[in-house]
């Protein structure tokens, strides 16, 4: 898997289109020779680029299922949005015992974390002044991190789900049963991929890896009809917190125990405007927080699930609400004995991401810069992507760095043969000196 990114490309299968230039909420991506390629300093793996290629140019590297099997004792954290993708009269002991007899030692809710770190932010939220920003969704950090640094400072100080349960789940293995286990996240989306190697806020991930959903759906599904009855383990239900797989999943459980303002959206073009009006002060700042994901409908749209965002929400909350029939209530307890288990906190600070400049050399940057200028000057403005690159400025910017040459622009282009044309136009009406001598003296005779 890649080190630095999980969103990759397979050249021999791109077309040349610019669909993925188009949704890139970054830049990230150029369209140049009838070729993309991704620009990794500005790639935040929201996924966008798989959505809209329709030539599946776009593709995301997960862990091998028959690697991971081979851990002395491989672990695997199921999040809330995974239970979306199976009817509610699955019970979850089934699904559960299905990823056992795929090869797993341990499954394990990440809800539980989430039901945790939700009572954990509501303190937090009580116990400190202004406005906050959930650190959940990885896209939406490194977002900020990207675009929006001064941004930075309202994001929260805590772990995600996934991590506070790794966390804990593997020092308990380790104290209890002295097992060194690998811990693995079966994931919705290529951004929980790449934090496996690229931790935001700590030194490193509590996970040894992430399998994608759609690389274990089939195997799960077709052993599902083998099992007939399921032994009812202590604690198998899943907890209420499952909601959060959801849009405003973590919005509904803070809002059951206080009164408390806070606005949650979805997809990252609406994360976009919403953090532009915040950058702008445009947001009241009775807000409180912010929960924000980078796929519509949150993890149940994430790009690597199998079944469609609005079957699985509603499969979802199907199951949410059989559990509330069966545990007699509503509301997830605000208090619990086990959150003194986990390290809620952050324990390095998030830093803005530096973009990369024009060159390495000062003296050459400002050449460059100089030049970059003229460009954006002679180029149209139209931003309309043709030429490969996102917009006019970052064209020019692509011209400037010598990946690109202005009569990639369409417009230029047709610029250029028209100056031409009348070029050869003028050409052809004048006749060249001698034919112009001859003719003087055959008028003279």
């Amino acid at each position: 898997m890649s080190k630095k990114h999980s969103v990759l490309l397979k050249e021999d299968k791109c077309e040349g289109c610019t669909n993925c230039v188009k949704g890139c909420p970054t830049k990230a991506i150029r369209v140049h020779q009838g070729r993309a390629w991704i620009k990794e300093d500005l790639c935040i793996d929201c996924a966008e680029c798989i959505r809209a290629c329709e030539y599946h140019a776009k593709y995301t590297e997960t862990d091998e299922l028959e690697d991971i099997l081979k851990s002395d004792y491989p672990v695997l954290l199921i999040p809330p949005s995974f239970y979306g993708q199976f009817s509610a009269e699955i019970s979850s002991a089934k699904i559960k015992t299905a990823i056992r007899k795929i090869g797993f030692k341990g499954v394990y809710d990440v809800a539980e974390a989430a039901a945790a770190l939700s009572r954990k932010t509501l303190e937090f939220l009580n116990n400190n002044t202004g406005s906050y920003i959930s650190t959940s969704c990885p896209v939406i950090v490194r977002l900020i991190k990207l675009q929006y640094p001064d941004l930075i400072d309202m994001l929260i100080p805590l772990k995600s789900p996934v991590e506070l349960a790794a966390e804990k789940i593997k020092k308990e293995l380790k104290t209890e049963l002295d097992i060194n286990a690998d811990i693995f996240f079966l994931t919705p989306c290529p951004a929980k991929l790449t934090t496996v190697d690229r931790a935001i806020g700590q030194k490193e991930s509590f996970l040894s890896g992430a399998v994608g959903v759609e690389n274990v759906y089939e195997k799960i599904y077709d052993l599902l009809g083998g099992i007939t009855t399921v032994e009812i383990e202590k604690n198998n239900m899943i907890p209420l917190a499952t909601i959060w797989g959801r849009e405003g999943g973590e919005e509904s459980i803070l809002k059951s125990w206080q009164e408390i303002n806070t606005i949650s959206v979805s997809g990252i073009n609406v994360v976009k405007k919403l953090l532009d009006e915040i950058e702008r002060n445009n947001i009241s700042s009775e807000i409180k927080y912010f929960e924000m994901t980078s796929c519509f409908d949150g993890c149940v749209g994430g790009v690597l699930n199998v079944i469609n965002q609005y079957q699985a929400q509603f499969n979802l909350e199907q199951r949410v609400n059989k559990i509330k029939k069966e545990i007699g209530r509503n509301e997830i307890s605000l208090e619990d004995k086990d959150d003194e288990k986990y390290n809620f906190y952050l324990k390095e600070e998030i830093t803005a991401d530096n973009f990369e400049r024009l060159d390495q050399d000062f003296k050459k940057a400002m050449k460059k810069l100089e030049q970059l200028q003229k460009e954006i000057e002679i180029l149209p403005g139209l931003d309309c992507a043709a030429c490969g690159a996102p917009d006019c400025k970052t064209f020019a910017e692509d011209i400037v760095n010598g990946r690109a040459v202005r009569t990639d622009c369409i417009f230029m282009l047709r610029k250029q043969l028209g100056e031409l044309a009348n070029g050869l136009s003028q050409m052809a009406n004048e006749l060249p000196p001698v034919m112009s001598t001859d003719k003087e003296e055959n008028d003279d005779s």
